[in-house]
């Protein structure tokens, strides 16, 4: 089967980025993470290869890329040697179609495929998925108030959402194997139950939890999530940022998914495809930005990802990436090499850890090295103390060297 996806972003103008040659690699599918200051353009050009990616979903990419700029040309000359105001006028409103009809899809950005035969045959017939996730994404599931026989599309547009219906969907595989258990179809509810497994072990890597399942509820038609040591809860009730990585996961789960039941065969999640997230960070803790990444790309394992990102620890995930900072318009190639530290300190040229932290390092250092503290200053000192050792492992190199300085001079001065 052949392989689809970008090679190369040609930006010629897009506001204040120009001339700018972003190229993959060309013989395998390469992930692309854009970087910069905020106001760099980062969400500009994800917006502009959404375009791009919509003339795949219109099924234009011929017109896009052969037959509209021959018109272009064409129209173009037909200006210049228009003999009467009319020919002119006519030449004119033809330039200006053919150039509106471009801009919709390409406007000053060009978008290079590895090749493009046979990608929209593959697009109609839902092999290969498109997605756009912005960075404004918290989730909300419809909850289900009863069973519904729920048909996936066979494709989804980059401007339509599959994941908001995750718990409708799943109301109906329970439904589904409860059927398939009454009729004695044993393979039919262990595929269900496989999917099930499948999902909780995803969660369990996201929510970075092991206990976590997922419970139905069939009189309530209502999934909670279970956990030692709390309350089940809903879906509905995550955090932002669980919310946010789970709504990815479970749309581009329901893109592919389709209607594996009739095939008797459940997805193994392998469809080709470009996503493109902006944000990839928002909302989550340091632990996920290490691993979603990471995550992502192994759980779906033929999209090409194209994300925006601030986080050093999402920039240096992953080794099949290249890193493009459109700030100062350098490319990095593989920087899973360097540590998080390494990426805030050096690159980013900003201290790996926050005026917060430094201040608190400062009043420990204080209360350390003085001999005339009142009960509640050790008191504030044993408080600090422990603060830093049960966050030490996530310290970055300077603050981590800094605390066990201060650490071995308290021990010396007691």
């Amino acid at each position: 089967m052949k392989e689809y996806f970008i090679s190369e972003i040609d930006i010629e103008k897009l506001y204040h980025l120009s001339d700018i040659k972003i190229k993959l690699d060309s013989n395998k599918r390469q992930h692309l993470l854009l970087t910069g200051k905020n106001g760099s353009g980062k969400t500009s050009l994800l917006l502009e290869i959404e375009k791009f990616l919509r003339a795949i979903n219109d099924e234009k990419l011929s017109q896009v890329f052969d037959q509209y700029p021959t018109w272009i040309n064409e129209a173009k000359k037909k200006v210049l040697s228009a003999s009467s105001d009319s020919e002119k006028y006519a030449a004119d409103k033809d330039l200006k179609q053919c150039l509106g009809f471009l801009k919709k899809y390409s406007d000053g950005v060009q978008i290079n495929l590895n090749q493009y035969e046979g990608l929209e045959m593959m697009y109609h017939n839902g092999k290969f998925i498109t997605a756009y996730f912005p960075s404004e994404r918290k989730a909300q599931f419809m909850r289900p108030n009863g069973v519904e026989n729920i048909t996936l599309e066979n494709t989804y547009g980059i401007d339509e959402s599959a994941g908001d219906i995750l718990l409708k969907y799943m109301v109906h595989l329970k439904t589904q194997q409860a059927y398939a258990r009454n009729e004695g179809d044993q393979t039919t509810t262990n595929q269900i139950q496989k999917w099930f497994d499948r999902f909780d072990s995803a969660l369990q890597i996201l929510l970075d939890e092991e206990s976590i399942h997922i419970e139905y509820d069939y009189k309530k038609y209502n999934f909670k999530i279970r956990q030692n040591g709390r309350e089940p809860f809903s879906f509905n009730e995550l955090s932002d940022g669980y919310s946010s990585v789970i709504y990815i996961v479970s749309d581009l789960i329901l893109r592919m998914d389709k209607n594996w039941l009739l095939e008797d065969k459940i997805s193994e999640y392998d469809y080709q495809g470009i996503v493109l997230i902006d944000e990839l960070e928002t909302h989550l803790h340091i632990e996920l930005q290490k691993k979603i990444f990471p995550f992502l790309t192994k759980f779906f394992p033929r999209i090409q990802f194209i994300v925006t990102t601030h986080s050093p620890y999402i920039l240096n995930s992953i080794s099949n990436a290249k890193a493009y900072d459109l700030e100062r318009q350098v490319e990095l190639d593989n920087l899973s090499g360097f540590s998080s530290d390494d990426l805030a300190e050096g690159y980013f040229e900003a201290d790996a850890y926050s005026d917060e932290l430094k201040n608190s390092l400062n009043r420990y250092e204080e209360l350390c090295l003085r001999n005339d503290l009142t009960e509640d200053e050790r008191a504030e000192r044993a408080e600090i103390r422990i603060k830093f050792k049960n966050i030490s492992t996530e310290l970055s190199g300077v603050a981590k060297e800094r605390f066990e300085d201060i650490e071995r001079r308290r021990k010396a001065n007691d």
